[in-house]
């Protein structure tokens, strides 16, 4: 086995590999995105005044009437987020898994804890449609490394013709660390926790055009050599143009995934937890919030290996 150096040396190696794949990867997800919000931002400016004119008002009244409905909208979401945040000052009650599953996994199971954590999102603060908090990488000196996150979209204006869309997304990773002792396939089985909240909502008129979207993920890799390539699930995902809905996500989530790796060389298990929101025309919001108060955070506390 390698030293603790060049354990080092991997680690540095394969999480600077991650972090200039997902900023290559967010950066062009920025500029995709201010693509086609200007073009839909064109065709919208350029169909409002005869969809205007044909419900017998001007320019002035129907941007009086979008600002109002986004007013509405947006109150009564500050007013759910209120509630929300105060349901979470204090944890909720959640059985520690970990004792009693111990005593029962195979006596062959390998244990892991993570070693490495970051966040990245593909906020743009020159659209000011979308938010989330920051995460720098990090280095896990004691397993667990449950983290505070969340990301926030907002849509504007008339929303149609695809116009007013914020939309965001987020990954939180994990690394862990494994050694097989033989040639063979592994299955590996991480778990996701979640303890949170989600609020989706949107007012769908019948002459603007109004949505929102919250999806939640859990992705696991492996590198040995080469990536093995990606296994993901959507533990949540709930979307709508007339919406409003906000629950809590207190949740405990395995995968099941299965790698062929070689004996004798470390293995990097990386697991991620994507959160994704979108949120279109005016008064439209969407978020995920596993960070305010002592109840909510989100992690992958531990691995199977077997």
């Amino acid at each position: 086995m390698p030293d603790r150096r060049r354990m080092q040396e991997l680690q540095d190696q394969i999480t600077g590999e991650i972090i200039a794949s997902r900023t290559e990867e967010v950066d062009q997800m920025r500029t995709a995105s201010r693509a086609a919000n200007e073009a839909a931002a064109s065709r919208a400016d350029a169909e409002q005044a005869s969809v205007a004119k044909a419900l017998g008002m001007d320019a002035r009244q129907f941007a009086a009437r979008i600002q109002e409905r986004t007013d509405a909208g947006n109150k009564q979401y500050q007013a759910t987020e209120a509630y929300m945040n105060e349901q979470s000052q204090t944890p909720h009650a959640a059985a520690d898994q970990l004792d009693a599953e111990v005593s029962i996994i195979p006596a062959e199971a390998k244990f892991l804890t993570p070693v490495w954590a970051a966040g990245f999102s593909n906020q743009d603060n020159q659209l000011k449609l979308t938010r989330a908090a920051a995460l720098a990488p990090r280095d896990l000196l004691t397993g667990g490394g449950c983290q505070d996150y969340w990301n926030y979209a907002t849509g504007g204006g008339w929303g149609c013709l695809g116009s007013g869309v914020g939309e965001i997304q987020s990954w939180v990773e994990f690394g862990f660390w494994f050694y097989p002792p033989a040639n063979r396939f592994y299955s590996v089985q991480p778990l996701f926790r979640f303890r949170g909240y989600y609020i989706v909502q949107a007012d769908d008129g019948f002459w603007d055009c109004k949505s929102a979207r919250t999806v939640v993920s859990a992705w696991t890799n492996v590198y040995q050599y080469n990536w093995k390539g990606w296994n993901h699930v959507n533990v949540l995902d709930v979307s709508d143009d007339n919406i409003n809905v906000n629950n809590r996500f207190d949740t405990d989530r395995y995968t099941y995934n299965t790698y062929l790796l070689g004996g004798g060389d470390w293995a990097w298990i990386r697991c991620t937890i994507g959160l994704y929101a979108r949120a279109q025309g005016g008064g439209s919001n969407a978020k995920n919030d596993f960070s305010t108060g002592d109840a909510n955070f989100l992690c992958v506390p531990w691995c199977y290996v077997v």
